[in-house]
């Protein structure tokens, strides 16, 4: 008997284990979740996207068993991994007490016609003993004018729709691309833009004209070496680039040819390039008129000039935040030089700066090398060369100008920065408005740099 009642014990026993934590069928229990909506930055359609993760939690002691589906499972444009298996149109999973399961989500969306980006939703149901839980998908989709290794004559871009490029774009020799204010222009992993002809793109400080990776997540914005460069080859004239953005490629602008005698020419007005695994600006014997210029936090050379050449920087911002555990050892914001690993051009290369700032985070932010003719006039620098040299007039030697948030790719001055009113108007004179259209002439003095304080 006491035999009989110890056994009937342990069988009362094991279904309590069981009900507290075998399967659960209780329709209280609900499953949680690591966001209530998967939001994708603007994809660009015929593409798909980088995977974004769902993390789905049981929070109950029990298991659970719960159906997952899309309610527009035909026409959706996203694509669901459960469990490490493709969810075609709805699957059973079930989830251990306490524990959790990843979904991965990715999405591509149809060509929309349309210039604007288009809103897709979708959402997916779980549902859990009669319990329904709905996770929302959401998307922007972008169409594109795309350029898959292309090369085009004379053309004109505008307009809200953004352009793609794959690969290498050619404009040819004698040809002219012209681009309107506001253009986006969005370069793959690997692309390139090369100028044989000539390039004109003129934006506005209101919609300037943009460069850059084509992942649009904002993880991505400042990450360097999404693409390639804006090659100007020899041959390339009468380029202007004004109101224009160019980032996270591997060089910015690249300027003529170490081998070639041949001069390209450039205007560059308004002009911010920044966070560059090689190069900002990179010239090789070329002529350079650049007023109200940014180029800043680059890997190797921020700004280069190699093999003679002219070039007049006048109100630019010259700048390197990156730390000197990220930068190449010894490159220096700017550099000067008649060679280029072994190239050499007996012209001297010639430099004039005025009204402009060079500044960063190694103690010696300026090479000038044999057979140079730089000037600085008006200038704050980073440097440990001698200043009563002949080459500097009225210079400011290691103060830090004080930007007002270079972490954040901010290079525009406080309040309490020396370069405030430290300018020769004479100079800005021939640049009287700043990168942001404000006016250098209204107060006492111009402002140091590429942007006026305000």
């Amino acid at each position: 008997m006491k035999t009989c009642v110890t056994y009937c014990l342990l069988i009362a026993c094991a279904l309590t284990a069981c009900s507290k934590y075998g399967l659960s069928s209780d329709p209280a229990f609900r499953l949680a979740f690591s966001v209530d909506t998967v939001r994708f930055d603007t994809v660009f359609t015929t593409y798909g996207s980088a995977t974004h993760r769902l993390m789905v939690y049981n929070p109950n002691q029990q298991a659970v068993r719960t159906r997952i589906s899309y309610p527009q499972s035909a026409s959706t444009a996203f694509r669901l991994n459960v469990d490490g298996k493709p969810l075609a149109e709805a699957c059973e999973v079930e989830i251990a007490g306490k524990d959790s399961m990843f979904v991965f989500v990715e999405v591509t969306v149809n060509p929309q016609n349309s210039e604007l980006p288009v809103w897709v939703l979708d959402s997916v149901l779980f549902e859990t003993n009669t319990n329904l839980q709905r996770v929302y998908l959401e998307a922007y989709g972008q169409d594109v004018w795309l350029y898959r290794n292309d090369t085009i004559q004379g053309r004109t871009w505008q307009g809200a729709k953004p352009f793609l490029i794959e690969g290498l774009l050619v404009i040819d020799t004698l040809q002219t691309l012209h681009i309107g204010e506001g253009v986006r222009i969005f370069l793959r992993q690997g692309a390139n833009i090369c100028i044989k002809g000539s390039l004109i793109a003129e934006g506005s400080a209101e919609q300037p004209i943009v460069f850059s990776g084509s992942r649009l997540e904002s993880d991505y914005r400042y990450i360097p070496g999404q693409w390639g460069s804006l090659r100007f080859a020899t041959a390339s004239r009468d380029n202007l680039l004004r109101h224009v953005e160019i980032r996270d490629g591997t060089n910015g602008l690249l300027f003529g040819n170490p081998e070639a005698e041949n001069t390209p020419f450039i205007r560059l007005d308004a002009v911010a390039v920044h966070d560059m695994s090689y190069s900002g600006l990179m010239a090789f014997a070329s002529d350079i008129e650049a007023t109200n210029v940014l180029v800043a936090n680059c890997n190797y050379y921020t700004v280069g000039l190699f093999c003679g050449g002219t070039a007049r920087f006048t109100h630019c911002t010259l700048a390197n935040n990156y730390s000197s555990n990220i930068r190449r050892k010894g490159m220096s914001v700017l550099t000067v030089d008649t060679e280029y690993q072994g190239h050499t051009n007996a012209l001297p290369a010639m430099a004039n700066f005025y009204n402009s700032i060079i500044y960063g985070t190694m103690s010696e932010e300026l090479f000038l090398g044999k057979n140079t003719a730089c000037s600085f006039s008006y200038c704050m620098l980073k440097t440990e060369l001698d200043a009563f040299h002949s080459s500097f007039a009225d210079v400011f030697i290691n103060k830090n100008p004080l930007f007002f948030s270079p972490e954040k790719e901010n290079f525009r001055l406080n309040s309490h920065s020396p370069a405030c009113n430290a300018g020769n108007p004479n100079f800005a004179a021939t640049t009287p408005t700043d990168m942001d259209g404000n006016s250098r002439t209204a107060d006492k003095a111009p402002d140091l740099g590429a942007w006026e304080y305000r």
